[in-house]
């Protein structure tokens, strides 16, 4: 046999060992991504159950509300007339 032979078995070896490697990682950082994914996934709770919590907490007429991120959670932001004067911001958690 010849040592091109042994030279091209080598290194198909060595690819095959390699992808299979890599495969195993990328297998590894997908199943953590979905664990923080489950840890942070909530029910959440709809845009009008949003603004009466917000009514609870605070009297006034809702000028308007926007779904955002605050850090790691989901918030509602319920901007709110107060008063006739004053618009006044109302955080309400977007998770049960």
């Amino acid at each position: 046999m010849s040592e091109k032979f042994f030279i091209s078995i080598k290194l198909f070896v060595l690819i095959t060992i390699l992808s299979c490697a890599l495969v195993t990682q990328a297998k590894d950082k997908s199943d953590s991504r979905d664990a923080v994914t489950q840890k942070y996934q909530c029910k959440m709770i709809s845009r009008g159950e949003a603004i009466n919590r917000a009514k609870r907490k605070v009297k006034g007429k809702i000028v308007g509300v926007q779904l955002s991120e605050k850090g790691s959670r989901s918030v509602y932001k319920v901007r709110m007339l107060v008063e006739k004067k004053r618009v006044k911001t109302v955080s309400i958690n977007a998770c049960l």
